[in-house]
Parts: C-alpha cells; sequence; structure tokens
C-alpha cells in the first residue's frame, strides 16, 4: 500500500495539542506520511501565560531548499510567523507545484479570530497572505480570516446562509481555491460550508459552550490527510467534524484545561478506519 507523503509547515509547541504536534499526530493516523517543516520553536503554545519561543525563520529557506530533491502529494500550510516566512512558503510552494502539478496545497491562514488578528500579525503579513492563498487548492479559513482575505466587514459568526455564501465565492474568486468556511454559527450548531466547483455543501456540528485551543489545526489537520486520501472534499470535511465532536466529548468528561487542548488520543486509531 503506497503511503501519501505531506510537508506540514507550521510551529511546533512542545505543551499544549496544537500545531504540529496535532498535525503529525493525526496524519499519521489516518495513514499519512507527515514530514514537520517547524517555522517555529515554543515550550508551551501562546495561550499560556509563558513560554519560550524560538523564531526559525532563518532556517527555513536552507531547510526547504534541501527538499527540492523530494517530491510530496501534498503540502500543507499553517501558522506562519513572519512576511518572511510566508514569502519562503510561496516559494516552496511554487517549485514543488512546477515539478509535480497533482500535489495538492492545503492552506490555513490562521490569522486571527472573533474579528481580530493577531497580535503578531502585521500589516505586511496580511498582504503577503493575500497572495500566499493564491497558490492554495483547498484553503480553510474561519470568518475572520475569510473576511480579512477578501477586505469584507466582519459581522459576526451568526451569518448563515446569505453573508457565509457571499464570503465563500467571493474569497473563491480571488484565490480560485476550493474554499472551506469553518465556524459559522447557527443556533446550537456549528456549520462548516464548503464551496468547490460552484457547489455548496454544509457540514454540521454541536455548538459546544467550551472554545478549546488547538480545534482549527485537528480540524484542517483531518481534512488535508482524507484529501491525500482520494475522498472528496465534503466528505472530508465531514469526517473531521465528527472526529473532532468525538474528541471534544472525551475532554469533557476529562476535566482538561482549555490551554491544554483537545484531548484526541483516545479517539486517533478511529481515523484509520473512517
Amino acid at each position: 500500500m503506497r503511503i501519501p507523503r505531506v510537508a506540514c509547515i507550521n510551529d511546533l509547541s512542545g505543551y499544549g495539542r496544537c500545531s504540529l504536534t496535532t498535525a503529525i499526530s493525526v496524519l499519521s493516523a489516518a495513514g499519512v506520511q507527515a514530514c514537520p517543516v517547524p517555522t517555529a520553536v515554543l515550550s508551551k503554545h501562546t495561550g499560556f501565560d509563558s513560554y519560550y519561543f524560538k523564531d526559525l525563520t532563518d532556517s527555513l529557506e536552507p531547510y526547504m531548499n534541501d527538499w527540492k530533491q523530494l517530491e510530496f502529494d501534498g503540502i500543507y500550510s499553517g501558522f506562519l510567523g513572519s512576511a518572511e516566512q510566508i514569502e519562503a512558503v510561496e516559494g516552496f510552494i511554487d517549485f514543488h507545484k512546477k515539478k509535480n502539478s497533482h500535489t495538492s496545497i492545503i492552506i490555513d491562514p490562521v490569522m486571527g479570530d472573533a474579528g481580530r488578528l493577531y497580535a503578531t500579525y502585521t500589516p505586511q503579513m496580511q498582504k503577503e497572505m493575500k497572495r500566499l492563498v493564491k497558490s492554495a487548492d483547498i484553503l480553510t479559513p474561519n470568518i475572520t480570516e475569510a473576511c480579512f482575505l477578501t477586505d469584507t466587514l466582519y459581522l459576526g459568526e451568526e451569518i448563515y446562509p446569505q453573508k457565509a455564501t457571499e464570503l465563500v465565492k467571493r474569497l473563491s474568486e480571488k484565490t480560485q481555491a476550493k474554499i472551506v468556511l469553518t465556524g459559522i454559527v447557527k443556533h446550537d450548531k456549528i456549520l462548516n460550508m464548503t464551496y468547490s466547483d460552484g457547489d455548496i455543501q454544509l457540514s454540521e456540528v454541536l455548538r459546544e459552550k467550551n472554545i478549546y485551543s488547538g480545534t482549527g489545526d485537528i480540524f484542517s489537520s483531518v481534512v488535508c490527510a482524507f484529501i491525500l486520501k482520494g475522498k472528496p472534499l465534503h466528505k472530508a470535511v465531514d469526517i473531521a467534524g465528527r472526529f473532532i465532536s468525538e474528541a471534544i466529548e472525551k475532554t469533557a468528561v476529562s476535566n482538561t484545561p482549555l490551554t491544554e487542548g483537545v484531548v484526541f488520543e483516545p479517539v486517533l486509531h478511529k481515523l484509520w478506519n473512517m
């Protein structure tokens, strides 16, 4: 059996379930070879009160240049910490896409949430990300990120159906990518809207009262894994939603602090057969 191979570009947090820690676990459990490209190393993710942070911008381009002889079925980009990193990733994607046009490019823009950019996100980074997402085959923004990428006024998360539909169409026109818009609130449900070749599909899960760190990383990692395994995009989104729901159920009964993220370890084995 051939194992798909994906380059995972993200930061590595030693404690707290997010970024590369999540991506490597999820992709591997689903049957995909995860090849990490660390953009930064943190002792704990930034949701904790204290953490050590080591920026790896200077190492990123030489690291990726050493992979020019390799081939990847997918390139999956998550958190990027500087405009220079975004530019380096754009070059990496461009090289491998020219080398193999079938390489799937999955980009989670990781820019902000709740209508605000993250404190570390500069106007130059926003400009560079607008360019990078044009390289994506599949884009998985939350509503905040989709608004910033399209210069659309943020109106909150209860924007289904008209405003959500307008937003995915506008983003698709700007990027030519298939869009998965995450985190749309509808009463007691969370909707994920998939827009592909003019077709809209919806996947819904129960809305949880607690917001755990790292759920976006889990979602995009599951979607990436099942795209590379040949699933249609809306099916990959359904699987991601179901997996997160099961993991959150385990988390809720374990009384895990929100900053420690979703307890997905007990349900990882289910990804193999999903």
